[in-house]
């Protein structure tokens, strides 16, 4: 029993002999202290500095995309600027070229009609022509030619009859107003018939010719608008029929010719003032998308 207890009190007293841990003998040069060390060299971690240098250099490429992106938004907005310039100066030059031709193309007699420059005459043809598109608006077309060319016979009948009257039972002759617009030597000349052949081949290959340009987009506006016009006609031919569309293109084609002739300067002027509001609209338009672009900002991580 003693030699029990005496192994157990050195086993105690081997236990209160044990080293006490002593956290300075432990202290390790290389090792890196803790926040909370009571080391004296110890110097705060660098690797906030690392992070707010990391975000710095973030936010400056960042900044400097934003200004790349900037400038390359102004070069494609001056460029488009510039394209669209072009592009509506070909269209305009073209417009008039066509004016030009256009009035080539009309005989003068025609443009002599459209101008009422002689308002009977020109009254005359305007009535004949509104009252056969409205018959055939509401007849057949083999009505419509029947009853015109019947028409046609009756009055010049009448008129046949009025001068044998005139002649016989009251003794004045008259002069036959149709035997005078339609000759008796009626023949076509090979002078008249060359120059009808040149006048066709003259136009017909302008007309060939601006028409290749427009399919085959050799003009980027003169396509757009000749696309949009197509665009219109369809849906306007959706609403009505050809003849009703050629009633209100004669009615056009003898009022605002006309109208444009007599009120030309303030036509004129407010035509400009519509194209200068536009050109405003379109200036504030391209400057604020650079500015809008220069505000953004970018975000921080």
């Amino acid at each position: 029993m003693e030699s029990q207890s005496y192994d157990v009190d050195s086993t105690t007293v081997g236990w209160n002999k044990s080293p006490v841990m002593d956290h300075s003998s432990r202290f390790d040069p290389n090792e890196t202290p803790t926040v909370n060390s009571t080391n004296p060299n110890y110097h705060p971690s660098s690797s906030t500095t690392t992070h707010n240098s990391v975000t710095e250099t973030a936010a400056n490429k960042a900044t400097a995309e934003l200004k790349k992106g900037q400038h390359h938004a102004e070069d494609i907005i001056t460029k488009s600027k510039r394209l669209m310039k072009q592009q509506w100066e070909e269209t305009r030059h073209s417009v008039i070229h066509l004016q030009k031709r256009m009035k080539e193309m009309v005989p003068k007699e025609a443009s002599n009609l459209i101008y009422w420059q002689n308002p009977i005459q020109s009254g005359i043809v305007f009535g004949v022509l509104l009252s056969i598109i409205i018959t055939f608006m509401f007849l057949s077309s083999l009505a419509a030619i029947s009853f015109w060319l019947l028409a046609l016979l009756v009055v010049i009948g009448l008129y046949k009859l009025y001068n044998y009257v005139m002649a016989t039972f009251v003794g004045r002759v008259q002069d036959d107003i149709f035997d005078s617009i339609f000759s008796s030597d009626v023949h076509i000349s090979e002078r008249h018939a060359q120059a009808m052949a040149n006048y066709i081949r003259t136009n017909g290959t302008s007309i060939i010719r601006q028409a290749r340009r427009v399919f085959l987009w050799n003009n980027l506006t003169t396509s757009i608008i000749f696309g949009l016009i197509l665009f219109a006609s369809f849906y306007i031919g959706l609403s009505m029929n050809t003849l009703t569309f050629a009633l209100v293109g004669l009615v056009f084609l003898f009022t605002v010719p006309k109208i444009y002739q007599v009120y030309q300067v303030p036509i004129d002027h407010v035509a400009k003032q519509v194209l200068d509001q536009i050109n405003q609209v379109l200036a504030k338009v391209t400057t604020k998308a650079p500015a809008a672009a220069a505000g953004a900002k970018p975000k921080k991580s």
